[in-house]
């Protein structure tokens, strides 16, 4: 079959929704691992 411009759009169009599900999901990730983090200080005491 050849290769066409409306599936070569349809393709990157693809990707980049990939592209951004995937930035999205480690974004979250990043801001739940900070969070916890976060959390793990707060419930001790430091003392210096």
């Amino acid at each position: 079959m050849p290769d066409t411009k409306r599936g070569r759009e349809q393709k990157g169009r693809k990707k980049r929704e990939q592209r951004r599900e995937y930035e999205i999901e480690r974004e979250l990730e990043a801001q739940e691992r900070e969070r916890d983090f976060e959390e793990l200080y707060e419930e001790q005491e430091i003392e210096l």
